[in-house]
This record gives structure tokens, sequence and C-alpha cells, in this order.
């Protein structure tokens, strides 16, 4: 080796020394910490009740609650506002930041918009309600109001005589929505050729009479989707026996198509009760079908399993089975069906009048939930049903005070509980409800009066809260610069 080479070897050598020796003495760094995820708080929210149409002896009401003061201390801030859907955007009205905001509409009215925003506004909550005394609409109806949705799924509209029934479409967009409704009865499918394809102006409501799009067609099931654009769907049902009013109620959009359904909230005491189950596919399907009341979970005499054929509706008579009982119905099926249930509370008076409430497959409790408002026509009887089909079930229901308690549902029963008896008069107003232990439960909420010419009643199933967006952790990666 010659002395150049030599030179540089040691040189080297000696670089290496140094950079060993600097790394001994050099002070460790902390080590990285762990990426963390995040989340992402609801700050913007909007609601859309399907009409504001009322009179002076009876108006409609709409109840706004923001129960944020029950979930996070102190309350963080909302904004809420409303606008009719005219047709054209008009100037919000601010509302009052309260638990509870109680409006009343006493003339011809549209569809609203309420809208909610802030780090408050993922706790709010609305529905409607409107009492008619007497008339040819007598009858009491709630219903919660919707998020803008691109689909909704409707069992129970009737376009026969003797029913009144509406389809109420809402656009609280800014922009036109493009929709289609496809419809299935007892006897098939429909294709109301009107409804193929057709828009709603921006800001605006359409309210379509069944029976001009499915005429003496009965339990007929509607899928509303729409093509372009975030819009609501309820259907109204007014019925009439002799020109004499034979009941009404709000029917919400219900679960989509499943193999597994539950009904909660069909209440006790006298008159029909009847489920209808649709088919909207091309295979029959063998429905397999659970009453779950407070003393048994069994099937239904005379109907353990029921064969809906092809693109079509049928009912089920659950009268005799319940025999006045609470319940609610579980629906096991080989291809995937929707339901919904209607009880009709009879009367004995001579000159009485029945009344009616819907009850659709429902969305198990998964978090927060709320009843708005629960306050009973008359103050008379408010109800709330849970079922647990799976397995023992706990929820707290908390009033507006913050007083609460935990109701404790067996596995495979339906429970019974009268709010204003747990928690007092304060569980007249908005009810927040919360999983707290077990499996899942379904819930409703029935209201009652036996009025001066037979009942009144109205079925109402709380609205979820939204959860909170969980972000993933943040972790550096330096391909996101590569093309």
């Amino acid at each position: 080796m010659s002395a150049r080479r030599s030179s540089l070897l040691a040189a080297l050598l000696a670089l290496a020394g140094l950079v060993v020796a600097a790394t001994l003495v050099r002070p460790t760094a902390a080590p990285a910490g762990q990426p963390q995820a995040g989340t992402l708080a609801v700050d913007t929210t909007a609601f859309v009740c399907p009409s504001t149409y009322g009179s002076a002896g009876a108006p409609a009401t709409v109840n706004v609650a923001s129960v944020a003061s029950l979930l996070h201390h102190p309350a963080p801030p909302v904004r809420i506002t409303t606008m009719q859907l005219t047709g054209r955007p008009s100037k919000p009205t601010v509302l009052p930041n309260h638990v509870l905001t109680r409006l009343h509409y006493f003339r011809a009215g549209h569809a609203l918009l309420v809208s909610a925003s802030g780090a408050g506004a993922g706790a709010v909550a609305v529905d409607q309600r409107r009492l008619i005394p007497r008339g040819g609409g007598r009858g009491l109806y709630s219903t919660p109001c919707l998020r803008p949705g691109t689909d909704f799924w409707i069992t129970g509209a009737d376009g026969r005589v003797g029913f009144s029934d509406s389809l109420v479409l809402a656009n609280a967009g800014s922009t036109t929505a493009n929709i289609t409704v496809n419809a299935w009865a007892t006897t098939g499918p429909l294709e109301p050729p009107k409804l193929r394809s057709f828009t709603i102006a921006p800001f605006s409501a359409l309210l379509l009479p069944v029976a001009d799009y499915t005429p003496d067609d009965a339990l007929v099931t509607l899928h509303v989707h729409a093509n372009s654009g975030r819009i609501t769907a309820e259907v109204r049902d007014v019925r009439t026996t002799a020109a004499r009013p034979a009941g009404l109620d709000w029917i919400p959009p219900t679960r989509p198509p499943a193999r597994t359904l539950v009904v909660p909230g069909i209440p006790a005491g006298a008159g029909q009760r009847r489920l209808v189950v649709a088919n909207p596919g091309s295979t029959d399907a063998t429905v397999t079908l659970h009453l779950l009341t407070a003393s048994g979970n069994f099937a239904p005499a005379g109907h353990p399993s029921v064969v809906v054929r092809a693109g079509r509706t049928t009912d089920v008579d659950l009268t005799s089975s319940l025999g006045g009982q609470p319940g609610a119905v579980a629906l096991s099926s080989d291809q995937p069906v929707t339901a919904a249930a209607v009880s009709q509370s009879s009367t004995s008076l001579r000159r009485g009048f029945p009344e009616i409430q819907w009850h659709v497959a429902g969305t198990p409790l998964r978090g927060p939930a709320v009843l708005p408002d629960n306050n009973p026509p008359f103050r008379s009887v408010s109800r709330i049903y849970l079922t647990a089909p799976n397995g023992a079930a706990q929820v707290r229901l908390t009033a507006m005070t913050g007083k609460s308690t935990v109701l404790r549902v067996p596995a495979g029963r339906t429970i019974t509980v009268d709010p204003v008896q747990s928690l007092g008069v304060v569980a007249t107003g908005p009810l927040l409800l919360q999983p707290v232990g077990g499996a899942e439960a379904y819930v409703s909420r029935t209201l009652y009066a036996p009025g001066a010419h037979g009942p009144l009643t109205t079925a109402e199933q709380p609205t979820s809260l939204p959860a909170s967006l969980r972000l993933p952790p943040a972790v550096a990666d330096l391909r996101a610069g590569i093309r």
C-alpha cells in the first residue's frame, strides 16, 4: 500500500471515530409522540317540517328542542333560524336560545326549514303537531321534522275511496331537485308516469294526492329518490267513512328494505292492529314474525310466517294476537322487505269517531336521541314504549331540568313507561334518551286523550342526534408529495 493511500485511510478512520464519539455524548432526543385521532363536531344541521297549515281553532305547532345543556357543560352556542319554503329564499327568522321553543301557525302555511349552526347544532331536534278537535279532519297527528336526504321509503299510503292521502315533498336547497318515485301495492308494481322524473324548485314543496297517481290502490309503498339535490318526503294519511272522520296521522319514512326489521310502539288498548309488509324485489319473500310484549316473545296466532309476493304489499292482522297489550313486531325475512304498522283506537260512543296512529320500522338507539315535546292533549296520557329484541337493555331518560332515570328493558320484551310518573311534570317538555348498557333498544312514544267524541292519539319515534365525525390520526407521509 502506498504512503498516500495509508494517509487517506487513516484520515477516514479518524473521522469515523469522531462521529461515533459525538454520537455517544450527544443528548438523546425525546421520542416522537404517537399521532392522535381527532373528532369533528357537527356545526350545521337542518330539518324540514312538512306543513305549517293551521287555523285559529287548530293551530299547527312546531317544537324546536336544543338539548346541548344536557350533553355538555357549559352548553356550546347555537343559532337557530326558520324559513318558510314559499318557492323563493327569504330572510330567516332567528329563534330565542331556549331548551324548547314552540312555534304556532294559525293560517294556511308552507313547509318549514329549521336550520341550526354553531357548536351546539348537533343537539337540536324538531317535530310538529296539530290537534283538530272537530270537523271532517278531526284528529291528532305528529311527526319528526326530517333532515334532507336522497332516499325515503314510505309504507302504508292508500289511493282508495275513503282515503285522502297526500305525499308531501320539500326541497329546502338552493338548486332544483330532480325526483323519481317508484310504487308497489297489493296488486303489484306501479309505474305512475307523472312520477318517473320530475323537478321541485328551490325553497319549495309539492303536495301530491296519492289517489291522483295510484287510484284505487291499497297499501301503497313509495320509494322517493332524488336523482339530484336533497329533499324530504312524508305522507299525510286522512281517512273518512260515510263522510265521517275515521282518523288521521303522518306516515313518516320507514327503514329501507332489509332482512331484519323491528316495528316498535304498538300501544295498549282496543282497536285493530295491522302490519303492512312490502317486498319491492323480484323474488317472493318468506317473512317470519315475532311479537314482543311485556309478557312474552311469540309468533302471532295463525301468522308465524308470511309469504309476500315479489313486487307486492300485504297486511297482517295482529289484533287478536296482541290482545290489547302494547308491543312491537320483529321481522326476519329471506329477502329484503320494508314494513310499518297502523293502530286504530276504537270508541264505544255511539257518535264517537275512531283514530289512527302509524308506527314505522325503527332505528335502534345507538346514541343520544330526542323527543322534542311530550305534552299530551288536554294534559292526558303520554307513554313511552321500549323494546329490546336481542338482549336486556338499559336506557337513560332525562328531562330538560337534568332529572333522569334509568329504564331497564328485559330481553325480548316491551316495557311501558309513564314519563310524568317517572320524572314529574318536566317530562312534558323535551326528553333525551341515551343507551347506557346492554343490547340495543327501540323507542316510540304515544300521546293519547279520550276526547269528547272519541280518542285522539299519535305516535312518534325519537330523533337521533348526529355523532361527531371521527378523524384518523395525521401521519407524515413523504409519498404524498410524489406524483
